[in-house]
């Protein structure tokens, strides 16, 4: 019983912080969308650049069955 008491009290303090301090959560997602940008850039710079690499080991055009002027 007491644990949903201060659960509802949590919860009203903090829709009352939302309330009165909203501008300070503006702040925070305008701070925090160029680090998501920037992590999510790099994660898809990092699969660009894996794939690009497992297409150069397996040959242009990704067959791995391919034989290579090298290998005759």
């Amino acid at each position: 019983m007491t644990s949903i008491v201060f659960g509802l009290i949590a919860m009203c303090l903090g829709l009352w912080g939302l309330v009165t301090y909203w501008w300070y959560i503006v702040d925070v997602f305008v701070a925090i969308i160029p680090l998501v940008l920037l992590f999510g850039g790099f994660i898809a710079l990092m699969a660009g650049i894996k794939k690009t690499g497992l297409k150069a080991k397996m040959g242009l055009n990704g067959d791995k069955n391919v034989t290579t002027m090298q290998e005759k």
